[in-house]
């Protein structure tokens, strides 16, 4: 859409109701030409757009509005030969009716809208109200929205939102796209689109973990990116790890001398960030004495990632100082090929 020209929505609403005519021409097999009941409802149609946009200051919108007039004019005619009875519903019959479908109009655009900034603040998108109204009132078929910013001193975040009208004309919020930069290792920044599902979509801390390389549980299984593979469009492949996989995060956590285990709201609290993917501070005990590290889960390997306060990922050992700091990168490599060819059998699957 060339952004210089002003919105016409007027012609918007007319391409609209032509693509509900096209529709209904394909679901019925009578002519729907001389269709009665068809034609009323296009009259509203009509006096319902010349009504809402009877204001406007855009040149085309008025222009359209005087053809639509003729339109109008042509239809009733059509529907009411006898000159005194188009004259008495001129006058009598559609204000009211008029009036009342604006209401009704006005009523499911603001239930919509407010159904609209209630899902994207679910998500996870805060205080994005007056920039999606900004937007509802140009009347665009689709738009997005931009927003950046940091989650820490490295790591940053750029999200765009997609907006969209359906069939009906009303707009939806499709998904949105993420792109996770690590300025201290331009080697993690990925991309990846989210589609927003009625129940159990991805969140924006969902998003960020997945894209930072972690794991999360959603609707009983874990799901990870596949960082090595994407799909024709550029998305990361999904690799989920279904119960038949067998990894279990609780029985995983009490191999680890946590802190954190003695107390069951403290337990409870731990595996549920560690279930949307976070990566966690935590406190191993050893004689007596506490270390700090970061933990996060690992569904593929059927245990926790261990991590000191350089981000290195190192073993539990090293993490209780039986040994010297080593990571555990390698070993996992070695492992993962062998899992990995038995994955499909073994409750992993790759998504296509």
């Amino acid at each position: 859409m060339n952004e210089s020209l002003p919105v016409n929505r007027v012609e918007m609403e007319l391409n609209q109701w032509r693509s509900r005519e096209e529709r209904f021409s394909k679901l019925f097999n009578f002519s729907l030409s001389n269709n009665r009941s068809l034609i009323k409802e296009k009259l509203h149609h009509y006096e319902r757009i010349g009504t809402k946009y009877k204001g406007t200051k855009n040149i085309e919108e008025r222009f359209a509005l005087q053809m639509l007039k003729q339109e109008k004019n042509k239809i009733l005619k059509q529907l009411y030969p006898n000159l005194l009875v188009r004259l008495i519903r001129k006058l009598v019959v559609a204000p009211l009716i008029d009036q009342i479908a604006v209401r009704n109009d006005v009523k499911e655009e603001q239930k919509n809208n407010q159904a609209l900034y209630d899902q994207v603040q679910r998500i996870g998108f805060k205080d994005l109200s007056s920039h999606i109204e900004q937007q509802l009132k140009q009347g665009q078929e689709q738009f997005t929205i931009p927003i950046s910013y940091y989650v820490n001193e490295k790591e940053r975040l750029y999200h765009e939102l997609s907006f969209a009208k359906d069939q009906s004309g009303r707009y939806q919020f499709g998904g949105y796209k993420t792109t996770f930069q690590n300025e201290s290792n331009p080697e993690e920044n990925r991309s990846q689109y989210f589609k927003v599902q009625h129940e159990n979509s991805i969140n924006v801390t969902e998003a960020y973990n997945l894209l930072a390389g972690r794991a999360i549980q959603k609707e009983g299984s874990w799901r990870q990116l596949d960082l090595n593979d994407k799909d024709v469009s550029g998305d990361h492949r999904i690799k989920e790890f279904h119960s038949s996989y067998g990894y279990s995060l609780e029985s995983a956590l009490q191999e680890l001398p946590l802190k954190e285990l003695s107390n069951k709201t403290n337990a409870c609290k731990l595996q549920d960030a560690l279930r949307q993917g976070n990566r966690e501070l935590v406190t191993l005990l050893k004689n007596g004495k506490e270390h700090q590290f970061y933990i996060e889960a690992n569904p593929q390997f059927k245990s926790v990632n261990i991590y000191d306060g350089h981000s290195r990922k190192i073993t539990l050992a090293t993490a209780l100082g039986d040994k010297k700091t080593e990571t555990v990168r390698q070993i996992q490599k070695v492992s993962e090929t062998p899992r990995m060819n038995h994955s499909r059998r073994n409750g992993l699957h790759v998504s296509q």
